[in-house]
Order: structure tokens, then sequence, then C-alpha cells
């Protein structure tokens, strides 16, 4: 090898350990967790109302208890309602939540974590339809003994969904995850514990599917802790905090940042 050959390798070196790996490090450095946060609750409070980042009442509780700082839902009819939800137009964003649910049905039930839609139930449908957005473990008997997490959209009012993917493998009980739903302009995903699901299992629509918030029939109610099934109230039993709601996609770097921080 000539001496021009050794010098243009060594220079090659140079160049990236000089440029490329700062350049990876800025990026990294420059996560800003508050960038297009529109809704940021910690569920850690003691008081009957419930608080954003920015100390303005968000809600109240309905139950629940408080321990180790976290909010505990019976299973029964423990819930949050949220009041301050102004969703109607975010078409595209991310929704990072994480959750602990002590026990999943495993008949005709399910554990709602997040629901965005209906104050009344579709009495027509027997599953979780609401005319919105929910996110919920465990799905029979649709899914028979599911103990599945399930993101899901409903945009066609008292029908089936039109958006459903869950995670397709089940979720263990009295553990905690960490989950985000992505909605972009003209695709989708979800992250379990600071990974892609990338074997996500669509039940509605597909990867290309954009259903967001926007696309909910009714905007009336929100809620940590409730929905329906099969017209009837269902509750989750275990604990929820740090919801976060972004305006925006959070890129990779950003929801292992979120998971490895615990936020």
């Amino acid at each position: 090898m000539n001496i021009s050959v050794k010098w243009l390798i060594i220079t090659s070196i140079l160049i990236f350990f000089l440029i490329v790996i700062p350049i990876k490090v800025s990026v990294h450095a420059e996560i800003n967790p508050k960038d297009g946060l529109i809704t940021y609750l910690k569920l850690d409070e003691s008081s009957d109302v419930i608080m954003d980042s920015e100390g303005t009442i968000e809600g109240k509780k309905h139950g629940t208890t408080l321990v180790d700082n976290n909010i505990l839902f019976n299973g029964e009819n423990d819930f949050i309602e949220l009041n301050n939800h102004n969703l109607k137009n975010t078409g595209q964003g991310s929704i990072s939540v994480w959750f602990k649910v002590q026990d999943i049905p495993e008949r005709n039930g399910i554990r709602p974590i997040l629901y965005y839609g209906a104050k009344d139930p579709c009495t027509n449908m027997p599953d979780a339809s609401n005319q919105g957005v929910i996110i919920e473990v465990g799905h029979d008997p649709m899914h028979y003994n599911s103990k599945n997490l399930y993101f899901t959209i409903f945009a066609e009012g008292c029908e089936y969904p039109t958006f459903c993917y869950d995670s397709n493998k089940g979720i263990k009980e009295d553990q905690w995850y960490h989950f985000v739903a992505i909605v972009g302009e003209d695709y989708n995903t979800g992250y379990l514990n600071g990974e892609e699901m990338v074997n996500r299992r669509y039940n509605f629509g597909d990867s290309n599917s954009s259903q967001f918030f926007e696309d909910a029939v009714r905007h009336e109610a929100m809620w940590i802790g409730k929905g329906y099934w099969n017209g009837k109230p269902d509750f989750f039993k275990g604990s929820i905090k740090n919801i976060r709601i972004y305006n925006r996609v959070l890129n990779e770097d950003e929801i292992k940042f979120l998971y490895n921080n615990k936020i």
C-alpha cells in the first residue's frame, strides 16, 4: 500500500470521528420532550383534582387512591374524567402512556386505559365502540382470552372500527409498560417499552392509515381508566401515569428518551 492510499484512509477515519460522531451526539442532546406537547398528566396527585404540567386543573377523580405516588384504579368504578380536552383539530401526533394492569379479564371484557369519544355507549355494537379513540388491554370474546394491547379508532359512529392494531403478544400483569401510539400524515406505528412494535397485528386498516383524534365522530368525553364494552361501562384495574399527547410525530430517539427516563 503506497503512502497516498494510507493517507487517504487515515484522513477518512479522522473525518468520521471529527464530524459524523459529533453530529450524532448533538442530535441526541437536542431532544426536547416539551416540543409539540399539548397535554401532560403525571397522575401523581393526592387531591381530588387532576392538574397538567402547568398547574391547570384538567379533570376530576372518581374514586381512585394514591399508592407510592401512583394513582391506583380498582377495576370496579374508579376513573378520571378530563374536562379541558380540545383535540378535535389534532389529526396527527403521538400518545405516550405508562400503565401497569393488575388483572386482565379472560372473559367478555377489557381494561380501558385512555378513552376519547361519546359520553354514551353504542348499544348496538358488541365491542368497545365509542365513536372515537380508545387504548385498552384485553378484547374477549372478539379475540378469545386476549391479553393484548389495542389502539383503536371508530370514525364511522356506532359501527365496527375504521382502524385498529394490537400488540400481537400478551401484556403481563403487574408489570409497568410504556406505550406510544404514532400517527403521521400517511402512516402509523406503535412502540412498546422503547421498541417499535414491528409485529403488531392490524385488525382494521393498515400501516398506511392515518386516523387520530380529529377523526372521532364525537368529542364529548375523555376518560382515564373507563370505557365501554358491550354497551356497558368497564374499568381499568392497576395504575396509569405520565400521559403525554403531542401534536407531532415523535421520532425513535425521543421515544427511547421518554422510556429510559420513565417520563
